[in-house]
């Protein structure tokens, strides 16, 4: 067929060259060969191939949710993951301390709160009046003076230190006195003379406590202890109406933040095992136990390829040979063979920088044959 084509063409060229020589030039009919090789030749240029790479349908970079230290690594790149299933894990020691630490002082706002609502309870307010009548005794009795009876115990107690420090400093005199010519230890005169500063001590105590009585209180000292009498009879008051509406709330407030240092830190726990939040395969990782890591380091990626997609930019010119959910063959170059997929997805936006609109074709992948990054061909 090809050898006749050729001649066909040569005997035309052949009659033009002679009929040029006549001085005539006629139309020359094409053949029907000819006709068939020029609907070839269109036929061969609408067809275009349009190359993309395929990526999974999903794709998740894992990061940890606070800094630490990574303690272990249950994963390696190419395992499959399960969604939910834990990936690595950071030390957990100090966490765990914490969340305890929040517990025990939850448990103590409890507590408190719970007491302020029943009330104070009876023996407090007992303690609080006895405190009260006990101040104002005292005061009474400082105001009015000693009574003759306690004025004398106070002259007898008087006498009698004065006693005792004239005979323990005689002692103590006789004892100094054979310490020098050997006759008794050191211990001896010491604890002679230390048994003396106690009398002494004890004497000025008792000469001013009769002198402080004979002469009466001043008048700072009564305002000073009316003040504290005023003093304790509020607290009585108090422990009798025990806590206010207001202070009920702030035991209440003293909970509630307490249950949320909880929580945060029952959180910041949970989250020291970082997990998958999709199924897939773990396609890269950077991490390795024993490193410090931070929120901002991506520590690994999880890719979804259950489906997978290849995408590929399409020039303006040639965007209506796509459209939603067209069926179209992919060829990829990678298994040698084609797969059926659909387009999924068609960009409503060209892209700035290569004015071309992205196009996604979508390709069941149950077995996992195709993988991120391998090339697919569509023919259109």
């Amino acid at each position: 067929m090809g050898m006749r084509k050729w001649s066909y063409t040569m005997a035309g060229i052949a009659l033009m060259v002679v009929m040029a020589g006549c001085g005539t030039v006629q139309p020359v009919a094409l053949t029907a060969d000819a006709n068939q090789g020029q609907q070839a030749t269109q036929a061969s240029d609408q067809l275009r191939a349009f190359t993309g790479k395929v990526e999974g349908i999903e794709e998740v970079t894992i990061y940890a949710k606070s800094s630490g230290r990574v303690a272990n690594v249950f994963r390696d790149t190419g395992d499959e993951i399960q969604a939910g299933a834990p990936l690595f894990g950071l030390e957990q020691e100090e966490l765990a301390a914490s969340l305890r630490i929040a517990k025990a002082d939850l448990a103590l706002a409890k507590a408190k709160w719970e007491e302020a609502k029943k009330g104070t309870r009876t023996e407090e307010v007992l303690y609080a009046q006895a405190g009260w009548q006990q101040a104002n005794q005292k005061y009474l009795d400082l105001k009015n003076g000693k009574r003759p009876e306690e004025m004398a115990q106070l002259e007898a107690s008087y006498q009698s230190a004065k006693t005792n420090v004239e005979l323990t400093a005689a002692k103590r005199d006789r004892t100094q006195a054979l310490f020098a010519q050997g006759a008794v230890s050191k211990q001896a005169w010491e604890d002679a003379q230390s048994a003396y500063s106690q009398a002494e001590a004890q004497y000025r105590r008792s000469e001013e406590d009769l002198a402080m009585a004979k002469q009466g209180a001043t008048q700072p000292t009564l305002q000073a202890m009316q003040a504290n009498v005023e003093q304790m009879k509020a607290m009585y008051d108090k422990a009798k109406k025990g806590a206010t509406p207001e202070q009920i709330a702030q035991y209440a407030a003293g909970v509630e933040r307490a249950q949320a240092a909880v929580d945060n830190a029952e959180y910041q726990l949970k989250n020291a095992t970082i997990t998958s939040p999709i199924k897939g395969y773990l396609s890269a990782k950077s991490i390795h136990a024993g490193e410090m890591i931070s929120p901002s380091f991506a520590a690994m990626t999880v890719v979804n390829t259950e489906k997978v997609y290849v995408v590929m930019g399409v020039a303006e010119k040639d965007l209506e040979r796509f459209a939603l959910g067209k069926e179209v063959d992919v060829a990829i170059d990678a298994l040698h063979k084609s797969m059926r997929g659909n387009v999924e997805r068609i960009s409503p936006k060209a892209d700035a920088g290569t004015d071309t609109f992205t196009v996604k074709i979508v390709i069941e992948n149950k077995d996992g044959a195709l993988r991120s990054g391998m090339t697919g061909i569509v023919s259109l």
